[in-house]
């Protein structure tokens, strides 16, 4: 725990709010908790917070999930932040937490590390997407954004293209992605993980799906780590298309399905898979 909270500490640049014994919170320097950390074999993802709307109840939220068969508990949330939350597990096993309030934590005025700005996404291998993928469109609203047909699901929420992805494979926690402010930020985080005996094992790179810039590296508890930048993002639902950039294949840029194109995953080195 102690080298872990070092690394997400001196290297990512969050900050530790909340510590007790086998269980310690995390925090941007924006105040918002964003990582949880607990003892456990092997490491993995155990939860995942979405907020709502704050037009919609908690109690509303449960009665539409109620409708649909699914069982969720009113209950309070993993963080000192979330004083309530609605509690439900998705097909993967992986326990929902729905809140549409949230309090700040006092932010730590020094900066180091990184300084990522948020826990941007979450990826997950399984052996099938299709269950699960329903699950997060039909009943908790996720958008798809872009996809391989029966290989990779990309899900939004929210503007950004993608905040939970699906990749099809033996069950096991893909990557967690944090979000950096731009390329130079990057670029400058890439020197510092390998300064701290982190080196990359892949980029800094550009994607095709999302087209984020990104590097990746492995953690202290031995889990893939991704930083990025310069995310696609859909600023309007309507429209229907994501916000035009100079490096896009198609004017405008729609979701579908790549796996026709056969796609690189670095769009600057064509046939890298």
């Amino acid at each position: 725990m102690d080298e872990l909270i070092g690394y997400f500490e001196d290297v990512i640049g969050l900050f530790l709010t909340h510590r007790e014994e086998g269980r310690s919170i995390l925090s941007t320097r924006q105040g918002l908790e964003c990582v949880v950390l607990e003892h456990g074999a092997p490491a993995e993802l155990v939860g995942l917070s979405f907020e709502i709307s704050p037009r919609t109840s908690i109690e509303e939220a449960r009665a539409t999930l109620g409708k649909a068969g699914i069982a969720a508990e009113i209950r309070k949330g993993r963080t000192p932040s979330l004083v309530k939350v609605l509690a439900f597990k998705d097909p993967n096993g992986t326990e929902i937490e729905l809140f549409n309030s949230v309090e700040f934590v006092a932010a730590d005025p020094r900066e180091r590390g990184i300084n990522a700005l948020k826990l941007g996404h979450v990826a997950c291998f399984l052996p099938a997407i299709e269950n699960v993928t329903d699950f997060y469109v039909n009943h908790l609203g996720f958008r798809k954004s872009d996809w391989r047909e029966g290989r990779a699901m990309f899900l939004r929420c929210s503007p950004d293209h993608h905040t939970v992805n699906f990749f099809k494979g033996k069950r096991k926690l893909a990557h967690l992605a944090f979000e950096v402010k731009d390329f130079s930020e990057l670029v400058r985080a890439s020197d510092l993980l390998v300064r701290n005996n982190f080196p990359l094992d892949w980029g800094p790179a550009r994607h095709t799906i999302g087209h984020n810039c990104a590097c990746y590296h492995t953690n202290p508890d031995g889990l893939r780590t991704e930083l990025y930048a310069e995310m696609d993002q859909m600023k309007d639902e309507e429209l229907g298309y994501f916000d035009p950039k100079p490096w896009h294949e198609d004017r405008p840029q729609r979701p579908r399905n790549w796996e026709t194109e056969n796609s690189p995953r670095n769009k600057w080195i064509p046939g890298v898979p």
